[in-house]
């Protein structure tokens, strides 16, 4: 490989990785915005839909969860030990999220006292995903 062959691979390296960064910063974005629709669902279903329709209707909130589930099992190249930490963050989120649901339809129906506290711990999860993209992306530089 002569000098020019290398200077080409070596641009050719840089821009790859910047289209890495460019993505995971995306996916941390597309991670922070999940787990504001998490909390929304939650207030709006928790606080504002009277108890008998908000039942039926509490299986939207699982739409964030399955979607940050698909999301950090699609991806095709995680940093080591991130799977491990993305499903974590997962069943941590689903968990939260069924105690925030159950206890607050069955004890608190709504009571804002309950479902904003209870809103913005399922957030954390979600919020997590971010943090490691966003420290994964600053990683790779």
């Amino acid at each position: 490989m002569d000098r020019e062959q290398a200077a080409h691979a070596l641009s050719d390296a840089g821009a790859a990785g910047s289209r890495l960064r460019a993505k995971a910063r995306l996916h941390a974005a597309v991670s922070f915005v999940l787990g504001l629709a998490a909390v929304a669902i939650l207030l709006v279903f928790g606080v504002l839909v009277p108890p008998p329709a908000s039942y039926a209707i509490m299986g939207v909130g699982l739409l964030p969860l399955i979607a940050l589930g698909i999301y950090t099992g699609s991806r095709p190249v995680v940093p080591r030990h991130y799977a491990a930490l993305y499903q974590i963050c997962g069943a941590a989120g689903a968990g939260v999220y069924s105690v925030v649901v159950v206890v607050g339809a069955a004890v608190f129906p709504g009571t804002l006292a309950w479902w904003l506290p209870g809103a913005l711990l399922t957030a954390v999860p979600f919020f997590a995903v971010g943090y490691l993209d966003l420290k994964a992306a600053r990683g790779r530089q």
